[in-house]
């Protein structure tokens, strides 16, 4: 089974993550904010992240470079989900690596779905 890291501080979102995705193929654990994704990036060993990037204490793009450099950039998919459209951010996330950029306002969770599996699909085992 397959584990999916959602670091988010809003909690809506992460409990309609939680229910949209097949509890068959997956098992979704959940971080509030960056610092606690990184300890929870420790404990869980996930195979993917979806990372909010406005978030108290520790903000997306922060957890991205402390990720990077202790894992190495790219060495565990990261989709970012926001409501920031700026292709500032955008530019930003992807230069950090990121395998996806998801607007959370404009794509239903069959998207998002579609996207996990379609990046774990691409990952060497």
């Amino acid at each position: 089974m397959k584990k999916i890291l959602i670091i988010d501080d809003e909690p809506l979102f992460c409990k309609v993550v939680r229910e949209g995705l097949d509890t068959a193929k997956y098992e979704v654990s959940e971080a509030v904010d960056g610092v606690d994704g990184l300890k929870k990036v420790e404990e869980v060993n996930p195979d993917l992240i979806l990372l909010d990037i406005m978030m108290p204490n520790l903000d997306g793009m922060g957890f991205l470079k402390q990720l990077n450099e202790k894992y190495g950039k790219g060495k565990i998919p990261v989709i970012i989900t926001s409501n920031l459209s700026t292709i500032t951010k955008i530019s930003e996330g992807l230069a950090l690596g990121v395998k996806g950029y998801i607007i959370k306002s404009n794509e239903s969770i069959e998207t998002i779905a579609r996207t996990i599996d379609s990046i774990l699909e691409q990952k060497p085992a």
